[in-house]
C-alpha cells in the first residue's frame, strides 16, 4: 500500500466490537482533529449484524487496516453464503489485511511478543535484543489494553501523548474504542495522542 495513503494525521482504532455509538463518537471528534486517515487495527465487529452499522459510519472515510479474527470469521460466513452484509461492507472488509508494512510502520491486530534489549549484555557480547528485525513504530490492538513501549521498555501512555524519536522503535496499542480509547498519529509532528471518547 502506497504510504501516501496513509494521509498526516491518523485515527487508530483498535477492538471497536461493534460498539456503533462509540464509532460514531470518535469519528466526530476526528473530524474535528484534522484527522484524514483511519487505520483500523481488527475487530471492528463481534457478528455478523453489526457489519453494516459500523461499516457505513466509517464509508465517508479513508480507510486502511488489518483484520481481526471476527472480520475474517463473518467474510467467510459471508461468501459460504452462511451471512448477509451490504456490498459496501464487503468492500471495506474484502480491503483488510493480515499485515500492512509501509516504509518502517506496521499495522497489525495482534503484536509479536518484544522482549526489551538488555544494553550491558549487548556490550559484553551476551544476549541480543529480539526486536531488530522490529519496523521503527508497530501499532496493534487485539489485548484491549492501552500500552506503549519502546525498545528499553514500558512507556506512560498516561500522559496523553508521546513524542517519538527515530532512534527507538515502539509497539503501541491505542487501547479498544469499545472502552472509548483511541488514538491519533500525527506523521508530520512524530507523536501519538492518547484520547478518550
Amino acid at each position: 500500500m502506497p504510504d501516501a495513503l496513509l494521509g498526516t494525521v491518523v485515527a487508530l482504532f483498535a477492538d471497536v466490537h461493534g460498539a456503533a455509538g462509540t464509532l460514531a463518537q470518535a469519528l466526530a471528534a476526528c473530524r474535528t482533529a484534522g484527522v484524514e486517515t483511519v487505520a483500523l487495527l481488527g475487530d471492528l465487529v463481534d457478528r455478523a449484524e453489526q457489519a453494516d452499522t459500523c461499516a457505513l459510519a466509517l464509508a465517508p472515510w479513508p480507510v486502511i487496516g488489518v483484520y481481526g479474527n471476527h472480520e475474517r470469521d463473518i467474510a467467510l460466513a459471508a461468501a459460504s453464503g452462511r451471512a448477509t452484509v451490504r456490498a459496501e461492507t464487503a468492500r471495506l472488509f474484502a480491503s483488510l489485511q493480515e499485515r500492512i508494512v509501509m516504509d518502517d510502520v506496521c499495522l497489525l491486530h495482534e503484536a509479536p511478543a518484544w522482549s526489551h534489549s538488555d544494553p550491558l549484555a549487548r556490550v559484553l557480547g551476551g544476549a541480543k535484543s529480539h526486536n531488530g528485525d522490529l519496523p521503527w513504530l508497530t501499532f496493534a490492538g487485539h489485548t484491549h489494553v492501552r500500552a506503549a513501549r519502546d525498545e528499553r521498555g514500558p512507556l506512560d501512555p498516561g500522559g496523553g501523548a508521546l513524542t517519538l524519536a527515530p532512534a527507538r522503535r515502539y509497539l503501541i496499542n491505542p487501547g479498544a474504542l469499545a472502552a472509548g480509547q483511541y488514538a491519533i498519529w500525527n506523521r508530520r509532528a512524530g507523536t501519538v495522542q492518547f484520547r478518550q471518547v
